[in-house]
């Protein structure tokens, strides 16, 4: 029984990337802060940015300056990516439901 069943390295359809001016992401904030959650509401605006941590780039949401947290998704390296050339990105409170928060990243137009 050494044969394959054909589905190999990730199957190929990861090679056709989603273009970072219609890269949407609804997910939950990862380790978020709970001093600067509770401030969040549905409807409130965070940035979408780039941080060092470690020598290793991650993406972190920041309300008024201050980190809510990350994001652990499976298009966080594209959301990366994007990021890296350039192209901005907003999350959108959708809810907030005590530790949890969900949100929804788009890009900013014209960016």
């Amino acid at each position: 029984m050494t044969g394959s069943s054909g589905s190999g390295y990730g199957g190929g359809f990861r090679d056709t990337a989603v273009a970072c001016d219609a890269l949407v992401i609804e997910t939950q904030i990862s380790s978020p802060k709970a001093d600067v959650i509770k401030a969040l509401v549905r409807g409130s605006i965070l940035n979408v940015a780039l941080d060092q941590v470690g020598g290793v780039s991650t993406v972190v949401l920041t309300h008024q300056g201050q980190v809510a947290g990350g994001i652990a998704d499976p298009s966080v390296q594209r959301l990366r990516e994007c990021l890296t050339q350039g192209t901005q990105y907003t999350a959108t409170v959708r809810t907030v439901t005590g530790g949890l928060v969900t949100v929804r990243i788009a890009p900013v137009p014209g960016t």
